[in-house]
């Protein structure tokens, strides 16, 4: 019965009924076939390379910038920026105006994407809509309600967020009229203006009849199944919005795009739906793409709810440890008693052959068991080092981002925000607050740490012990990282944003200080328990 209740509370995946069941674990397929997908892509965007040429006409040259253009387009924004510069400055060498156009309004959605509203501003601006046809209006429209919603999402005045908000349902408006009721772009914005006005259920079966058509391709299918999931949310199903982001997902990881809301979406339902392990690989899948994609719009939104994913995995991490230790305690109990019993009834009968057998068997069980508690501690520092690792990468992209804004900055003119860029209090904030949780982290795991640190260096030579506070010093936290198993200082330089001096003199300082056998010193930090009772045991520091 205990063996039963703790592996139950290890089954996360099964709150899902076996239709939902399925489509996740297709969807775990595609999230682990990504570089298979990748290879894909980028051989794709090869070819399409090959075929540029010095010597072939603009025209053509400007169709093959504009597939590349496509194939970028939600995969890489600097990339897609690229090469809608290539075809705004091609499209100057061209007669027909509609090639300037085509270029100007790809550019200007490049330009929302990055959050250079001025730029994007100014090139709509410049493009005569009295001289466009109904295809360019459409995408004109379009792209001026992006922009709208883009500044209506990022505005601090709530007025102003009531005025962009305004003009993004005008534009739409404007699109929708360009719009043949056949276009499947017709269907994607009809489809948005219902489910506002709360009637999306009325067109849900034209969404659903539109996926299954051969001619919708991968990409339109991820649209078409997101719209749905929305509708459903907004209707309360919250197993058919978790059906759909699914389908939608796969779709986005198929194409592949790396710039998609769908898994991040299904991550905060498969969080509040108690499914953590999965939120949690969905989320870390999001982010990675997200930074890959370099979309300021959906970085921050993603960012901000991977902590609380992040945490509410840890603890279930440190719940499925403490249910497996609770059942090696009392099946170290029954087996104890078993043994007891069978050294009575040896006793008794007189057979020592038998006893001595019992015994061998008990030991075998017990070391069995001590193997699987020490497998479970390594679990959970396993788990602790990929936190820790993720938090890093974190840190270095968002300085990157940063970096990549003031370039933005400087070329629209931005000084307020490059005011903002040119502080680095931002980064030493989320720093101090990362070593802060390092810290606290892995005190509450090993609380006795430095205190046997210091039993193994000289009285005159021991580190100040800081732990009381929850914090540790530079040359503490090295010792942590050791301890965990970092043992390559090039590895705790960049992870302590120290130079590799600095830390090589650390730890020749603090091997010289031990008091016994200094070449094997840090393989002795790094057998440092986190246990008392281990240590009272005598496996702790001697």
């Amino acid at each position: 019965m205990i063996m039963a209740l703790a592996i139950s509370g290890c089954r996360s995946r099964s709150v899902h009924d076996a239709g939902i069941r399925n489509i996740l674990e297709q969807l775990d397929r595609t999230v682990a076939d990504r570089d298979i997908h990748t290879q894909k892509k980028e051989a794709r965007i090869a070819g399409m390379k090959s075929l540029l040429d010095e010597n072939m006409a603009d025209e053509e040259r400007y169709k093959i910038y504009d597939r590349i253009y496509d194939e970028y387009y939600q995969y890489n924004l600097d990339s897609a920026i690229v090469y809608a510069k290539k075809k705004s400055a091609l499209a100057t060498h061209i007669t027909p105006p509609g090639y300037r156009i085509d270029a100007a309004i790809d550019l200007a959605e490049r330009y929302i994407l990055s959050g250079v509203h001025v730029d994007a501003i100014r090139l709509l601006d410049s493009i005569d809509t009295a001289s466009l046809d109904t295809a360019f209006l459409a995408r004109y429209f379009h792209t001026r309600q992006s922009l709208y919603e883009d500044m209506a999402g990022t505005a601090d005045d709530p007025e102003l967020k009531l005025e962009y908000d305004g003009m993004r349902k005008r534009y739409r408006e404007l699109r929708l009229q360009q719009l043949d009721s056949s276009d499947i772009e017709y269907l994607y914005v009809r489809s948005e203006i219902m489910r506002e006005q709360g009637r999306g259920e009325e067109i849900l079966s034209r969404l659903l009849q539109k996926c299954e058509s051969p001619d919708t391709d991968l990409h339109q299918k991820a649209i078409l199944n997101y719209i749905t999931a929305n509708i459903y949310r907004q209707a309360g199903d919250s197993l058919k919005v978790i059906y759909y982001y699914a389908v939608s997902a796969i779709n986005d990881l198929s194409t592949p795009v790396n710039d998609y809301l769908s898994l991040r979406e299904l991550a905060t339902m498969l969080y509040r739906a108690g499914d953590i392990e999965r939120a949690y690989s969905y989320i870390t899948r999001s982010v990675q793409d997200i930074m890959t994609a370099h979309s300021r719009l959906n970085i921050q939104s993603t960012v901000d709810i991977l902590p609380i994913i992040t945490s509410a995995y840890e603890s279930q991490l440190k719940d499925r440890h403490r249910q497996l230790t609770f059942m090696l305690v009392w099946l170290s109990l029954l087996l104890a008693m078993l043994v007891c019993a069978m050294l009575i009834i040896a006793r008794e009968r007189g057979k020592t052959r038998k006893k001595n057998d019992l015994l061998r068997q008990a030991n075998a069980k017990l070391k069995n068991f001590n193997r699987m508690l020490l497998e479970a501690n390594d679990i959970k520092e396993a788990y602790l080092l990929k936190y820790m690792d993720l938090c890093s990468t974190y840190i270095d992209n968002i300085e990157n981002y940063r970096s990549q804004l003031r370039k933005t900055a400087k070329t629209g003119g931005f000084e307020k925000i490059m005011e903002n860029l040119r502080s680095a209090n931002y980064t030493d904030a989320v720093l101090h607050d990362f070593y802060a949780e390092f810290d606290a982290t892995f005190l509450k795991l090993f609380p006795d740490f430095v205190s046997q640190l210091n039993a193994m260096l000289q009285p005159d030579k021991r580190l100040k012990d800081t732990s009381a506070d929850g914090i540790l010093t530079t040359e503490l936290r090295v010792m942590a990282l050791i301890r965990l198993g970092i043992n390559d200082s090039t590895k705790i330089a960049h992870f302590l944003r120290r130079s590799l001096s600095t830390i090589y003199n650390y730890r020749v300082k603090i091997r010289n200080a031990a008091t016994e056998d200094r070449d094997n010193f840090e393989s002795r930090v790094m057998h440092i328990s986190f246990s008392p009772a281990r240590n009272s045991r005598g496996k702790g520091v001697q």
